[in-house]
């Protein structure tokens, strides 16, 4: 290299190997340098067609499989668990008895309920008939006794109504028809009236249940058509629609607003409860209209379309949009060109563009 540098010297003229013409030369190439800096790199711009397409607007949910109906039972009393007459995934019918309580207490609570009852009446009865051998209007202090023997007998009368009832709650029935889901008793247990026992649901009518965030459920609404991809299918799309919305949402653990939409579910057998998966949401779909990508939108409202060699930026009138694309009601046509990357790189000049510029005005 130095050869050819050295040869390459010799051959300049004298007057260029003097001190003042190298330095000359210097300075015209640091000059070049920072009047050609700052232009723009053509290469990170990149442009696509606009074109017509289907669009289409939706939410996706993620959520899981339940029984249309379920419900969560315990006994309405407290005591001892003597007898479970299921187990998991055993079908039940509604009113069928599914555990009981030992009943001892509650049968000696009722014996002595109907005594008290027995006794109250006739000491009601009694004072009805010492009132009725007295002479004239009822006197003051037999209205006294007569209320007090009638409190005596309703008391005695609703405490025997609430141990016919305590006696007949120690038998727990099943409120629906279903599937036993869940069984948290065994015999021999000592249960207080707010234990869970068992969770029992319908898996013949199944739903897919998802959380919908408060900032889309107003968008939401029954019988929009949904698609439904469950974990256990990644493969199988199982076409679907909103059945019912929550009237009251939840509060998840990361303090946002839920509210519980389920979707209509007509599985084949190999759908199980507990299942996850994601709804897609059909909002709002369209066909054949002009679409260019979410990038390409800048400042809300407005792209940038190459035109007479460079780029202009145009408003637009959007629509719908999806995850990748955005609908242009008008402003654009097809064919044009929009730019969807290298923004800072449009309308970057050099010095000598910029000085250019100002000549040519």
């Amino acid at each position: 290299m130095r050869k050819i540098i050295k040869l390459f010297y010799k051959k300049l003229p004298g007057i260029l190997k003097t001190k003042k013409a190298v330095l000359i030369f210097v300075i015209a190439v640091i000059g070049i340098f920072i009047a050609t800096r700052g232009s723009a790199d053509l290469s990170q711009i990149k442009t696509v067609p606009v074109q017509e397409s289907s669009i289409k607007s939706n939410i996706i949910a993620t959520g899981k499989v339940k029984a249309l109906d379920e419900s969560t039972v315990h006994f309405a009393v407290s005591g001892k668990v003597v007898w479970v007459g299921v187990k998991e995934g055993d079908y039940v019918k509604k009113w069928q008895a599914i555990a009981s309580l030992d009943k001892e207490k509650y049968e000696i609570a009722l014996r002595q309920t109907n005594q008290d009852v027995v006794a109250a009446d006739a000491e009601l009865a009694k004072v009805y008939d010492d009132i009725s051998k007295a002479s004239g209007a009822e006197s003051f202090d037999n209205r006294i006794k007569r209320t007090a023997a009638e409190a005596t007998k309703n008391k005695a009368y609703d405490e025997w109504l609430e141990a016919k009832r305590n006696l007949k709650d120690a038998v727990l029935l099943s409120p629906i028809s279903g599937t036993v889901l869940d069984l948290d008793v065994l015999p021999g247990e000592e249960i207080l009236a707010t234990t869970a026992i068992a969770k029992i649901g319908d898996n013949k009518n199944l739903v897919f249940a998802a959380e919908v965030d408060e900032t889309d459920i107003s968008r939401v609404n029954e019988d929009q058509k949904t698609q439904i991809i469950l974990d256990a299918f990644p493969e199988k799309t199982i076409d679907s629609e909103v059945k019912s919305i929550a009237n009251q949402g939840t509060v998840t653990s990361t303090e946002s607003t839920v509210f519980e939409v389920k979707f209509s579910l007509d599985p084949p057998e190999i759908i199980r409860l507990g299942m996850n998966g994601e709804a897609d949401i059909t909002i709002q779909s369209l066909d054949n209209v002009i679409v260019v990508p979410i990038e390409a939108v800048v400042d809300e409202n407005q792209v940038w379309i190459k035109a007479d060699g460079g780029y202009q930026k145009k408003d637009v009138d959007l629509g719908i949009e999806s995850d990748l694309d955005v609908q242009i009601i008008s402003g654009l046509e097809t064919g044009q060109e929009v730019v969807i990357t290298g923004f800072d790189q449009i309308n970057k000049k050099s010095l000598i563009q910029k000085i250019i510029g100002i000549f040519s005005i």
